[in-house]
């Protein structure tokens, strides 16, 4: 049973979204979203997290955590602006606190797309070598000959 000051009814009927009282609860969620298979779901509730005006002046070291969280996540389901919002947030967040933390965030974002691109590229490299190898076999043509 909830009670309206356990949590905060969304403008949707039937949906509610979890309060969190620290940040750890969210990272703590979204892992366990993240072992069954929900991405989307745990990137959701890492966002929430983010967004959360409760945390938003705050800076600590799981906050990093959670973002650098929310940005392999936003690589691995290639939602940019999810990742800019994100971005944009924890900027505000540890601009006063830890300026040096946006400057490891930022770099482990970076790796991560880049990894994600160099997949991508050898998948790509893949399916070129096969279709090479369709060019090569005898075409019917010469086949007939």
């Amino acid at each position: 049973k909830f009670h309206f000051w356990q949590v905060f009814v969304s403008p949707f009927p039937g949906i509610f979204m979890a309060q969190y009282t620290r940040p750890e609860n969210a990272l703590k969620r979204a892992e366990e979203l993240i072992d069954v298979g929900n991405r989307q779901d745990a990137l959701d509730e890492l966002h929430k997290a983010i967004q959360h005006r409760k945390f938003k002046n705050l800076w600590t070291p799981t906050i990093e955590a959670i973002m650098v969280r929310h940005l392999e996540l936003c690589v691995e389901l290639k939602k940019m602006r999810t990742a800019r919002e994100g971005l944009y947030q924890y900027r505000t967040m540890c601009q006063a606190a830890n300026i040096a933390s946006l400057e490891i965030v930022v770099q482990r974002f970076r790796k991560a797309a880049e990894e994600k691109v160099s997949e991508a590229k050898k998948a790509k490299d893949v399916q070129m070598a096969e279709m090479e190898n369709l060019d090569e076999m005898e075409s019917p043509q010469t086949i007939l000959l």
